[in-house]
């Protein structure tokens, strides 16, 4: 697992975002999960399936899994197991992935069934499998996607089939449809945004790269792994070097968030500024003082000047 996944997945785990994430990005607002009422999924789940390297691993450590006690009203309460999957890039089988990480959650609550019941004799036939009438936790998952290009991947079983589109309708009634939830976080309107809050919301305005201002002076982050999430995603240390410029305290308290990019943007303009200079010393010492005066005013070439000398990542 690499350091963006590493990143993401630490985020998605803080309870505030996890809850956020359903409640606003899944349900819509129509449910408010309470982020002290969330529980750790079993994790002595051995069902397997292959990761990304094709490696086989248990279910829960290939997602951040969850359950919820969800309150519609004063009398109807019940349970939603809900598991994130953290994209980069665009996966163009998600569907299916959704579905099988799905069905082994659903597998494993009917095998833990099926186990107690056994040991109880409270099966008629042994190939029953689970007693009559079982009830089993609906599961639900959500696919929060960073990368910075738009989804352009399926987002259902039916996208994927290969069939004429106006057959599609009528292979609903044989064949059943499966549709993944998608968050593409780098690509929300600033009226999707605005239904986040805290460090959800801190993650979304600096990730799509629209500084509003006024917007980030309503808004803290009370979580380092939002800041390391951030860094990792935009490749850019500047977010890690102010976040552990700040106290464990001052974390706790809520990091402003107008403030931090004020020193974000300060940083990068004094390591602009050196770059510049330090450009500019070694094309003198090359006698390169045509490309030197070339570069003043065409900033692809000085971007590629950079690279040429290890000042720049290409």
């Amino acid at each position: 697992m690499g350091e963006i996944d590493i990143n993401i997945k630490n985020f998605i785990k803080i309870d505030s975002v996890f809850s956020q994430l359903f409640s606003q990005g899944v349900f819509g607002g129509k449910i408010q999960i309470d982020p002290d009422k969330l529980q750790e999924f079993d994790t002595a789940s051995q069902e397997t399936v292959k990761n990304r390297e094709g490696e086989m691993e248990s279910l829960e450590r290939l997602r951040d899994a969850r359950k919820v006690a969800m309150l519609f009203d004063k009398k109807v309460a019940f349970q939603v197991i809900m598991g994130v999957e953290g994209q980069t890039g665009v996966h163009y089988y998600m569907p299916v992935r959704c579905m099988e990480l799905d069905a082994l959650s659903y597998m494993h609550q009917c095998k833990k069934i099926s186990e107690k019941a056994k040991e109880g004799n409270r099966l008629e036939k042994f190939s029953d499998g689970i007693p009559r009438g079982t009830k089993i936790i609906p599961v639900v998952t959500l696919v929060f996607y960073v990368g910075s290009r738009p989804w352009d991947g399926p987002v259902s079983i039916y996208d994927m089939l290969d069939i004429p589109d106006n057959m599609k309708e009528w292979m609903k009634s044989t064949a059943s449809d499966y549709r993944m939830n998608l968050i593409d976080a780098r690509h929300m309107s600033d009226e999707e945004i605005d239904r986040f809050e805290g460090d959800l919301k801190v993650f979304l305005l600096m990730l799509c790269g629209r500084y509003n201002r006024e917007k980030l002076k309503s808004v803290i982050a009370m979580h380092r792994e939002t800041w390391y999430a951030i860094s990792a995603i935009k490749k850019d240390r500047r977010y890690i070097e102010y976040i552990d410029s700040v106290s464990d305290e001052e974390v706790m308290g809520g990091v402003n968030m107008d403030a931090a990019l004020d020193y974000i943007e300060a940083k990068g303009k004094a390591e602009g500024i050196d770059k510049v200079n330090q450009l500019a010393l070694l094309l003198f010492r090359d006698g390169r003082i045509d490309d030197f005066v070339e570069s003043a005013g065409n900033v692809e070439y000085q971007k590629q000047l950079f690279v040429e000398y290890g000042l720049e990542e290409p």
